[in-house]
């Protein structure tokens, strides 16, 4: 990677950083609320195109921070079709949460994801009310359906069974049909899939920081052989990029955990469009089995898991090739291994201590299991697997 490259990252990070810490010492005035104290009576109508007055009160039931500042709002109004509850996410309480934001540009991605998805979307997701941004301040605004008391939520540390696990494959399969090879990935969805040399630096330069030598407080479950393996990350991004860019493309979550996914009557619904990204289908497929299913029970069933995709595919008249695809998804989880290893590495500022620690322990469980470091680099390689 050249130098003016890493410049650029360094610069684009910096200058994020500058942003977020301007937005929140002296707060702009913009149209997109900064914290949960400014979604007023006023804001909440006007973002609903509803009159001024229609809402006569707002009150916070509860409240947390993440990647995102989420709040539960008590709504009060004399119109019956505005909801009396809804729920609300905005920019991140925590400065490096909200740099981070701004970074990776996570608001604008569910942004644009939500209004991918549209009034009639191919999986179940949270009705969307609003969904605002503004691009001066990088701001994001959504205000969805309230899930609470309709739906049952997990952990990351829980398991699915065999029935939901198969439920949640099906609407993989019917998300990543809906939009295979679209030519919206060159319309609406172009910021899903814009990387730029900056971006692909940065990317670099956080995986060489975590991976070159893991020290975290999951070091101790990684054997030493999987440490040197998945320095690949940084190695040759490139390559790996160029691989999985040259597979078809669709519409992915790319962070489908049991903690961003919810159960009904009717199936599962997924959550956290944060970083929803055009890619391989195959990577949410097997991001999801590792993370969400426990190891012994996974083993039994994720080639059925694989074959039960393609098989999907097929009867929507797209034929797969299922062995092709379990290679692929053997190289796949390398996903969940480099997104949870960076995560623990980062401290618990990211994510509790005991919810890192399960997913590194499932994640060195499957890439184990299945050589993933060795399938991914014969790959990149032009080697063919069977």
């Amino acid at each position: 990677m050249r130098p003016s490259a890493t410049a650029s990252a360094v610069g684009m990070a910096a200058g994020e950083a500058i942003r977020a810490a301007l937005d929140r010492l002296a707060p702009a005035s913009c149209p997109v609320p900064l914290r949960i104290e400014q979604v007023s009576t006023s804001w909440l109508a006007a973002a609903l195109s509803m009159p001024a007055g229609a809402i006569t009160d707002v009150r916070v039931l509860d409240a947390n921070s993440g990647t995102a500042a989420r709040a539960r709002i008590a709504v009060e109004s004399d119109r019956p079709e505005i909801p009396a509850h809804l729920f609300v996410k905005l920019p991140p309480r925590n400065y490096l949460q909200h740099v981070l934001m701004n970074v990776f540009r996570l608001g604008e991605r569910e942004i644009v994801a939500y209004r991918a998805l549209g009034d009639d979307p191919p999986v179940r997701v949270p009705r969307c009310h609003v969904a605002q941004s503004d691009p001066r301040y990088r701001r994001s605004a959504l205000v969805l359906e309230d899930l609470t008391g309709t739906a049952r939520f997990r952990t990351v540390t829980d398991s699915v069974t065999r029935p939901e696990a198969e439920a949640v494959i099906d609407a993989m399969a019917d998300l990543h049909l809906a939009f295979q090879d679209s030519d919206r990935f060159t319309g609406d969805l172009r910021p899903l899939a814009l990387r730029t040399a900056a971006d692909v630096r940065l990317g670099d330069l956080i995986r060489r920081r975590f991976l070159h030598e893991i020290t975290g407080h999951t070091a101790d479950l990684i054997p030493e052989p999987i440490k040197l393996q998945c320095r690949i990350f940084y190695r040759r991004s490139a390559d790996i990029d160029a691989f999985w860019a040259a597979q078809p493309q669709t519409l992915i979550h790319a962070d489908p955990h049991l903690g961003n996914l919810y159960f009904t009557d009717d199936g599962p619904g997924f959550l956290d469009w944060q970083i929803a990204t055009i890619g391989a289908g195959i990577r949410d497929l097997a991001y999801f089995a590792t993370a969400s299913i426990e190891p012994d029970l996974l083993r039994g069933i994720e080639r059925d898991l694989v074959e039960r995709y393609a098989a999907r595919f097929d009867a929507a008249g797209v034929r797969v090739d299922p062995d092709r695809l379990w290679t692929l998804y053997r190289a796949a989880i390398t996903e969940l291994f480099l997104a949870i290893v960076c995560t623990a590495e980062a401290g618990e500022r990211m994510q509790p201590f005991e919810i890192s620690r399960v997913g590194v322990q499932r994640a060195v469980a499957a890439v184990t299991a299945h050589d993933s470091f060795g399938v991914l680099n014969t790959l990149i390689d032009g080697g063919n697997l069977r």
